[in-house]
């Protein structure tokens, strides 16, 4: 376990967020991750991957395992 830096906890809890309104697959979640934190590609399925590998219904992204 670790802790999270403000940017991945910020994008987690966006991405709990997108999940849950439906508005696309979360395998194609990286360009919303993107536009949304200004992050490039590859940041973006870091942090989508991050996500997957830690998703919980309580979006408590203060420690993540990875």
């Amino acid at each position: 376990m670790r802790n999270t830096t403000e940017l991945e906890q910020n994008a987690l809890e966006f991405l709990n967020d997108l999940r849950d309104g439906g508005e696309t697959n979360m395998f194609g979640a990286a360009p919303y991750v993107s536009n949304e934190f200004g992050c490039d590609k590859r940041e973006s399925r870091t942090l989508v991957s991050l996500w997957m590998s830690n998703y919980n219904e309580d979006g408590n992204y203060k420690t993540v395992n990875k």
